[in-house]
């Protein structure tokens, strides 16, 4: 990992996730790439120069605000820290912003300006997820900062188009020389296989190598609750999960918008593209 993207629009639940960017980029030796956009209004006449000059003004110097608050603890005095600047839609420009200058995450609060509060992911979280086939690292409203010992990864089992899409979430076991937990949540409705499940099973623990391994399969026609029981029961550090468009991932998190997801965690969740 070489390149952090650090979306902000200097809310307080905005900044919350930067502790967790400016952390991984200690660990991996990566630059972290501070971003805000300004959104020039509409207006029917030709809007004046001053006014755009100090809208832009005001994103560059909250940006060097940011970067001198990053800077001034010890630990993180030696990460290069580079300044992002761009007029345009907040959410819409972080996936261009990610692309161009190549960046391997995006770390950002579930929970920006708007303070959604009955949603684990607020609307602007998803819509990157959405929209970019970059890593997306969320960082909820109530999650502290702290060392990470376990990964846990939801897996349906079903096969990987991509399986090098996973190698995020092996790069940071890795390097952390810590565990990961296979989470599979059985539902009543579906065939189960012993033997065709261990296989999967054994197929994708060959993709981890080196990294200490286990597994949790557990019965819940919810998968949802499956979810939420287990990461009250195990306590993962982080949680990751595979998007998959308009499947598992759709029907778990728009569905949270509509409050139907019930678990408020304070772990760290890792979105992964396929």
């Amino acid at each position: 990992m070489k390149h952090i993207l650090f979306p902000t629009d200097f809310s307080d639940n905005s900044e919350h996730a930067l502790p967790f960017a400016l952390e991984l980029a200690r660990i991996y030796e990566a630059e972290l790439n501070l971003f805000n956009s300004y959104k020039l209004p509409y207006s029917k006449s030709n809007l004046l120069v001053s006014i755009v000059d100090r809208m832009k003004k005001d994103s560059e110097d909250g940006l060097e605000k940011l970067k001198q608050k990053a800077l001034s603890r010890e630990k993180y005095k030696h990460i290069k820290i580079n300044l992002i600047s761009r007029s345009g839609g907040f959410v819409e420009s972080i996936p261009k912003v990610a692309s161009f200058t190549e960046c391997d995450l995006i770390v950002m609060s579930t929970k920006g300006a708007s303070g959604l509060k009955e949603m684990f992911i607020g609307s602007n979280t998803l819509e990157v997820i959405h929209t970019t086939d970059i890593p997306v690292l969320a960082i909820p409203e109530n999650a502290v900062l702290k060392t990470i010992s376990k990964i846990a990864y939801s897996t349906d089992l079903k096969k990987l188009k991509h399986p090098e899409n996973l190698n995020p979430m092996f790069d940071l076991a890795r390097t952390l020389k810590i565990p990961i937990e296979f989470v599979h949540i059985i539902r009543q409705e579906d065939e189960y296989m012993p033997d065709e499940v261990s296989r999967k099973a054994i197929e994708l623990e060959a993709l981890a190598k080196g990294i200490k391994t286990s597994f949790y399969f557990t019965t819940n026609d919810d998968i949802i609750n499956g979810i939420s029981e287990y990461i009250n029961t195990a306590k993962p550090d982080i949680f990751v999960m595979l998007s998959r468009k308009n499947t598992l991932f759709e029907r778990l998190f728009l569905k949270s918008i509509t409050n139907k997801l019930s678990f408020r965690t304070e772990i760290p969740l890792i979105v992964l593209n396929e």
